[in-house]
């Protein structure tokens, strides 16, 4: 039983390890697409979500720019009201 969660779990490990380092290509290569001068002051209220809607064309991945705001403004947790961010000019 123990062999069989130790499977799963490095089963889960490689695969999110795989995802995450596969995504940063495409992720430096929407932040080299955009002119990143726009800045932004967060209301209460926002999301990464919805300012990625607000942001991006139909086609876009919205965790395509999520993942690019949060690497350009070097967020890791949550935003925070009157945070000043900087988005991509479209």
């Amino acid at each position: 039983m123990k062999t069989l969660s130790s499977l799963i779990i490095g089963f889960f490990l490689f695969v999110g390890s795989f995802l995450w380092f596969g995504s940063q290509p495409v992720v430096e290569s929407y932040i080299n697409q955009y002119e990143w001068d726009n800045t932004y002051y967060v209301e209460r209220g926002d999301t990464l979500w919805d300012l990625a809607e607000n942001i991006s064309s139909a086609e876009e991945d919205y965790r395509i720019v999520i993942a690019a705001i949060k690497k350009v403004n070097k967020i890791d947790s949550y935003l925070k009201v009157n945070q000043k961010i900087i988005l991509p000019k479209n």
